[in-house]
């Protein structure tokens, strides 16, 4: 899955357990490893620089998701932006790659995260369709937060 539909799905859990940051950030780890195992977009025949291509658009799409949902959410934030950081934790392997040549997860969830992965080049309209519910999802928690 793209990053940013797990950011969103880690809003929906930081919203859901708004004051308990612990189990926001283990329901928005849930949340990754869930929809990963449920069949998306990734195409190995890109190789490594287009897979950077795409997931560089998608980095900064994420980080101003994050930005953007945080600025939005009712405070106290600790528990929006665990459940963000819990989705997302899981794929800081890339960046960190990418980055500095090293890889923070320990290698069994390195591994496990690799099994888990239903990847096909038509997992496309999965990823937008699941952006689209997911975007739409957050928001409306996140005005009914707002609203309270």
């Amino acid at each position: 899955m793209f990053i940013t539909n797990h950011v969103l799905a880690g809003a929906v859990a930081g919203t859901v357990f708004r004051d308990r940051p612990v189990a926001a950030f283990g329901l928005g780890f849930a949340t990754h490893v869930a929809m990963d195992m449920v069949p998306h977009w990734g195409n190995p025949e890109l190789g490594r620089d287009g897979f950077y291509a795409v997931a560089k658009r998608d980095g900064l799409l994420g980080l101003a998701t994050v930005a953007l949902i945080t600025a939005a959410g009712v405070p106290p934030r600790r528990a929006l932006i665990s459940g963000m950081a819990g989705a997302a934790i899981l794929d800081s392997d890339k960046p960190s790659e990418y980055f500095f040549g090293v890889n923070p997860l320990p290698r069994w969830l390195d591994r496990m995260h690799k099994r888990i992965q239903r990847e096909s080049p038509e997992g496309m309209r999965v990823e937008v369709a699941g952006g689209v519910a997911l975007a739409c999802g957050a928001a409306a928690l996140l005005v009914r937060a707002r609203q309270r």
